[in-house]
């Protein structure tokens, strides 16, 4: 008999031991808790328009000289404006320009930049990651995981389109000049400069 007690004796420690190894929490507090510290692409990306893109945007180089230098030496000019991540042959860049609309198109504003320059000026169809990446402000290191990272750039895209995109495409009309700055991306393999779609994160019409 004295065995079968020792083993009794000896599961119920091991139960006890397990029993106040375990914390004890009500369901709706964890959740509360993972609710305080989840990460909020909206919150963050709103942080980093209001108050750090219009200082980018004002910083941003001019887009008639960047297409100069792309043509003449583009690695120069990735170099020293454009922002990829990794390996990528993909660069992003940030750049502001002055134009003339040319054309009013479905999802975006042809521009001429002068000296036989245009661009396109998107109004809609916002997508990609080229804002995030060319304002060179949100950083992949700063992220736990690839998830929150892509979301930010969701966050941008959105308020670009509720800021900036709505009101542009509503008031577009030929031969009105617009002064801009926004992002674009660029392949270092097919640098047509022809073909820049820039996404608008700033736009002022001069005269309508």
């Amino acid at each position: 008999m004295k065995k079968p007690i020792k083993y009794i004796i000896g599961v119920v420690a091991v139960l006890l031991v397990l029993l106040f190894s375990f914390k004890i929490e009500k369901l709706d507090e964890f959740k509360a808790a993972k609710t305080e510290t989840a990460f909020n692409a909206s919150d963050y990306a709103q942080d980093v328009w209001e108050n750090k893109m219009p200082v980018v945007a004002n910083d941003a180089p001019d887009l008639v000289a960047l297409i100069e230098l792309i043509e003449t030496n583009k690695e120069l000019a990735f170099a020293e404006y454009g922002k990829k991540l990794g390996i990528s042959s993909t660069w992003y860049i940030m750049a502001k320009g002055e134009g003339v609309v040319e054309k009013v198109e479905e999802e975006s504003l042809v521009v001429s930049l002068g000296d036989d320059k245009q661009i396109q000026l998107a109004t809609s169809f916002i997508f990609g990651n080229a804002v995030r990446d060319a304002s060179g402000i949100v950083s992949i290191d700063d992220f736990v995981n690839m998830t929150d990272f892509n979301n930010v750039s969701v966050a941008l895209n959105k308020l670009v389109k509720e800021d900036v995109a709505a009101e542009l495409r509503e008031s577009a009309q030929l031969g009105m000049t617009l002064e801009f700055a926004g992002a674009f991306e660029i392949n270092e393999e097919n640098t047509d400069v022809n073909s820049i779609r820039v996404i608008p994160v700033a736009v002022k019409i001069s005269n309508e």
